[in-house]
């Protein structure tokens, strides 16, 4: 346990552009009764924290300034509240934070214990970091919302991101068909994570290179309401339409006979547990593009306002890359 009652963190002080995020002293957090403090390795960004970071969440989501960002953590427990009971001093745990406190760009984090769960046993502990919020999302998304079942067609758009590439790999554990959309650049990647199909996006539309119709419908993709209503006519009557973005008419897709819901990720530490489980079978992993240090996490923030992040990048926290 930290005697020394500061700590390095990336914070912002105001809402703002990337150049707001300092790297600077801050205290070490205090842990309550059902908390645990945890010693990070690392985070990984999430276009959540530039959002957030922006000021674009402020009105619904309240936060307290300053703000440390970053939602996804893996490390060690080195404290534990009064009353928890599931977890000990060096345990190694993942986990989804709650996104209204202060996150994991910083040496030390405290969570709810119920948010986190024991980290794989033999993946990457570091590499755990680029993990929970996009696996949550894809598995909540697939199984949660689209009740996705072996056998079953999948359409997945923007299958070669974050949560896409998730997704098409917990898709094929399910023993789906699984078809994506994606440049021609990351067709070899998807290939690798097993993908059944891939729709070049730039070079012709799903509507007229989807060969027969889907059971569920990932959407990952912004789109506008004709191409939205496009897609929901790509589902067999009963299907569902996901989308993480841009949500679909709900009228329309009660005349077509299928669902349309727009999701909302949550923590979830059994599903995470579930997810560390197939992260040691070597059924998934994530696509880690980038590997950077915290202090440069200001950096990062800029790349993706830039447009220049793709897949996952990971933030190392405890100086070993």
């Amino acid at each position: 346990m930290t005697t020394n009652p500061f700590m390095k963190a990336a914070r912002f002080h105001q809402y703002g552009g990337a150049d707001v995020i300092r790297y600077e002293d801050a205290p070490v957090p205090e842990v309550t009764e059902d908390e645990v403090l945890i010693k990070v390795a690392a985070t990984s960004f999430n276009p959540f924290d530039a959002k957030l970071r922006s000021g674009a969440f402020q009105a619904f989501l309240p936060i307290e300034l300053p703000f440390t960002p970053s939602v996804n953590v893996s490390g060690t427990v080195v404290k534990v509240g009064d009353s928890v009971t599931t977890f000990r001093e060096g345990d190694n745990v993942f986990a989804y934070l709650d996104v209204t406190r202060n996150g994991a760009a910083a040496e030390y984090v405290v969570s709810k214990a119920v948010h986190i769960a024991h980290a794989p046993k033999t993946f990457d502990l570091h590499e755990s970091a680029a993990v929970p919020s996009v696996a949550l999302t894809a598995w909540q998304a697939l199984f949660d919302y689209g009740n996705l079942q072996s056998g079953q067609r999948v359409l997945i758009t923007a299958a070669a991101g974050g949560v896409g590439t998730l997704a098409v790999q917990l898709a094929k554990w399910k023993g789906a068909y699984v078809i994506g959309t994606a440049s021609e650049k990351s067709f070899s990647m998807l290939e690798q994570l097993g993908i059944d199909e891939i729709i070049d996006y730039k070079k012709q539309s799903v509507v007229e290179a989807l060969k027969s119709k889907v059971d569920v419908i990932f959407n990952l993709s912004p789109a506008g309401k004709k191409e939205i209503n496009n897609l929901l006519q790509l589902l067999n009557e009963g299907g569902t339409f996901i989308s993480a973005v841009s949500p679909a008419d709900e009228n329309m897709a009660k005349e077509l006979g299928v669902k349309a819901v727009r999701l909302n990720s949550h923590p979830d530490a059994e599903q995470l547990t579930q997810i560390a489980e197939l992260l040691d079978a070597g059924v998934m992993k994530p696509v880690i593009t980038e590997k950077t240090k915290l202090s440069e996490l200001a950096e990062v923030h800029q790349k993706f306002e830039d447009g220049k992040v793709s897949g996952r990048v990971l933030i190392i926290v405890d100086g070993v890359k």
